[in-house]
């Protein structure tokens, strides 16, 4: 029988092949350093398609609200909106969608009061306390929402169908303590909310009328914001879970909240800087998503920073740019209509 030794040659050869701990370490190093450059651009780039996917839900909604306006004579919203100003139970995103994508019937519908729309068959009566001007009634069921709109006594297609995900109740909604374990504790209705893809709620302003204040009064204005107060005064809002106590919309006494409202739908090519309750509005209707950070228009995003906050885009002294500033947020704005 005939063995074969190993060469001194061909053992040493063999040695080389293997790595040595310092070049193992090298390597270990070279790759930590290529995720700490790689995934901080993949982190831009995610953050990049979510900004686009939300932009393009916006864009979704906002043409579903044109169509609507063209085929029934005002963008979509069941509780008018001097009621809703006055008490707003559900937010104005919920009240377009209630016409947009059906799971609601008002007061003045033929069948308000037939049995396929009492408790017993899934609806919710909500009573809306309008002060001067009265009371409005409604009955909701979320598990209709999708079915299609009843617009004077007609059931209708969808006007609004996104994909799956988009149209759900957000978490947090009215919420104001934020250690509450039940996140839809101060949401008895559960209306399905349009969700960004961060999962935060989007806010819907619509135009009451031409002339007036840009901001103010639902009785003299042209948009009155308290039909963003579900999601704007919310101390543990959507799936980000951020405290809007941080938002430039609550910062001030409401004449201030409603001048800087005006400043961020207004239009930069009329009026001065500094009075934007005078100046003209981008469209009849305004969509705001807060954006990566989750707070609207947060105090420390746009000109404001973590160490120096910035409340006021209003005055000529704290915001010199006027109302171009809001290009500074990462919040998402989509207008529509004229």
């Amino acid at each position: 029988m005939t063995t074969t030794t190993p060469s001194l040659k061909q053992t040493q050869s063999h040695a080389k092949r293997a790595f040595t701990l310092t070049e193992m370490l090298v390597v270990i190093g070279i790759i930590a350093l290529l995720i700490g450059i790689l995934l901080p651009a993949l982190s831009k780039v995610q953050e990049r398609a979510r900004k686009t996917e939300t932009e393009s839900l916006m864009q979704e909604f906002a043409k579903a609200c044109e169509l609507f306006q063209q085929q029934h004579g005002y963008y979509p919203g069941m509780v008018p909106e001097t009621i809703l100003a006055a008490d707003p139970k559900i937010s104005g995103t919920e009240n377009a969608v209630l016409q947009l994508c059906g799971g609601g019937i008002p007061q003045d519908d033929p069948l308000y009061n037939d049995a396929s729309y009492n408790a017993g068959a899934g609806w919710t009566e909500i009573i809306f306390n309008g002060g001067t001007a009265g009371t409005y009634r409604i009955k909701v069921n979320p598990a209709k929402v999708g079915s299609g709109p009843r617009i004077r006594g007609v059931d209708m297609q969808p006007y609004f169908a996104p994909k799956s995900g988009s149209l759900a109740p957000a978490a947090g909604q009215s919420l104001t303590d934020a250690n509450e374990p039940d996140a839809f504790a101060a949401d008895p209705y559960r209306i399905p909310d349009v969700l960004d893809s961060w999962g935060n709620p989007i806010i819907y302003l619509r135009r009451i009328r031409d002339v007036g204040p840009l901001v103010g009064l639902a009785s003299n204005s042209q948009f009155a914001s308290a039909s963003m107060f579900p999601y704007s005064t919310s101390m543990r809002l959507g799936d980000l879970e951020q405290s809007q106590a941080g938002s430039i919309f609550n910062m001030a006494a409401s004449t201030q909240r409603d001048a800087t409202v005006a400043q961020i739908i207004r239009s930069s090519a009329f009026g001065k800087n500094d009075a934007p309750l005078f100046g003209t509005a981008k469209g009849s209707i305004a969509l705001f998503s807060a954006g990566r950070d989750g707070i609207f228009f947060s105090r420390i995003d746009g000109p404001g920073s973590i160490t120096l906050p910035k409340d006021d885009i209003v005055t000529t002294t704290q915001n010199p740019t006027g109302p171009d500033v809001v290009n500074e947020y990462d919040d998402v704005r989509v207008f529509t209509g004229s």
